[in-house]
């Protein structure tokens, strides 16, 4: 035979429990001991036109654990309200152990009207819905059943199709770093020192450029054009020294057949010294490197220049044909009437082969 007893938790908390084991008693504790600590809302609701509100409202909650260690399971209750008079006591949520808040559904006239979140205090007198209301979302004329809350993604006809071809976050997302998509389709963000550089392929490293790199167009190089003076001075030290372009009379010149290049200061040699008539102008560039782009200066494309070949080639494939400068004997080519490029393949039209004797120089940027 089992005995219940019912006593108060302080009275049976002093007992042994093989005591009761042994006797054979079940103890049933006095529930109203173990009651958590409520909050109680009460309120008059109207609507618009003055009128009381009249219908239901559906109050549901999440799992938490409440300020006396309470576990508040997962529920949703209606209220009735008749004639907008409102009274519901509810476990407070702003001092819940774990992230709680109360979600309130509204149904007047046979429709949900609007639904509102609600976080409860701790109070020992009763609040008014304003007190409690964190925010309010209208569902206005939407039939009860009908969900007015998150939607899954098999709800929806065709989304999940649609998110499986479109990247996901990768086990390396880091947020607030460059993302990159990785070998399998996934979001990831790169990886290195904040001060790197992220390639095109999602590799970083150390970023190329050592300054901020200057360019120095149409510079009129310092000297007295005479015909007898060879010395002349640009404004800044080329950097590197192969890129700079000098031209006279539109012409490029030839470094160590034409001039040579000491620091800033230009030597012309024999002949190409300037007359009094001649017009210089010089290109170049200083200050350090741009990052992640090379620049190839004077590079002179391999290939037989007899007369009959028409096709060279550049050590490297130019990022654009457009940023590709050919010269020939100094004067520089036209593409698409002088010569084409695919890749890094130059071949030259008809009438422009270069002949025995001529010089190629080619500039451009990869």
């Amino acid at each position: 035979m089992l005995i219940f007893l019912r006593r108060t938790a302080r009275h049976w908390a002093a007992w042994p429990f093989e005591l009761f084991v042994l006797l054979g008693f079940v103890f049933a504790p006095d529930a109203e001991a173990f009651t958590p600590p409520t909050t109680t809302i009460q309120d008059t609701i109207y609507n618009a036109d003055g009128t009381p509100f009249n219908g239901v409202l559906y109050i549901s909650w999440p799992a938490f654990t409440a300020s006396d260690t309470s576990v508040i399971g997962a529920q949703t209750i209606s209220v009735p309200i008749s004639q907008g008079y409102l009274t519901v006591s509810l476990v407070p949520t702003t001092t819940a152990l774990t992230a709680a808040s109360y979600t309130v559904l509204y149904e007047s006239g046979g429709m949900n009207q609007y639904t509102e979140v609600w976080a409860v205090p701790p109070s020992s007198t009763p609040l008014r819905i304003q007190m409690v209301r964190v925010s309010t979302t209208q569902v206005t004329n939407v039939p009860p059943g009908a969900s007015t809350g998150s939607l899954g993604i098999s709800d929806i006809t065709g989304l999940s199709a649609e998110l499986n071809v479109r990247p996901t976050m990768g086990p390396s997302y880091i947020p607030l770093r460059a993302a990159i998509i990785d070998t399998n389709g996934l979001i990831d963000g790169a990886s290195g020192n904040l001060s790197d550089c992220v390639h095109v392929d999602g590799s970083s490293g150390a970023c190329g450029g050592t300054g901020t790199v200057t360019f120095v167009d149409s510079e009129v190089p310092a000297g007295v054009m005479n015909g007898t003076n060879a010395s002349f001075s640009l404004a800044n030290i080329p950097a590197p020294s192969t890129s700079l372009h000098l031209f006279r009379n539109g012409l490029l010149l030839e470094p160590t057949v034409d001039y040579t290049l000491s620091n800033a200061a230009i030597t012309f040699l024999g002949s190409s010294i300037p007359g009094s008539s001649d017009k210089l102008l010089a290109s170049y560039r200083y200050g350090g490197t741009l990052a992640g782009v090379t620049f190839v200066d004077a590079e002179i494309p391999s290939g037989t220049i007899n007369g009959v070949n028409t096709t060279f080639t550049l050590a490297n494939t130019p990022s654009s044909p457009g940023s590709v400068h050919i010269y020939m004997n100094g004067l520089r080519m036209s593409p698409g009437v002088d010569y084409t490029i695919s890749g890094s393949t130059i071949t030259f039209l008809a009438g422009s082969t270069p002949q025995a004797g001529d010089v190629l120089v080619a500039s451009y940027r990869m």
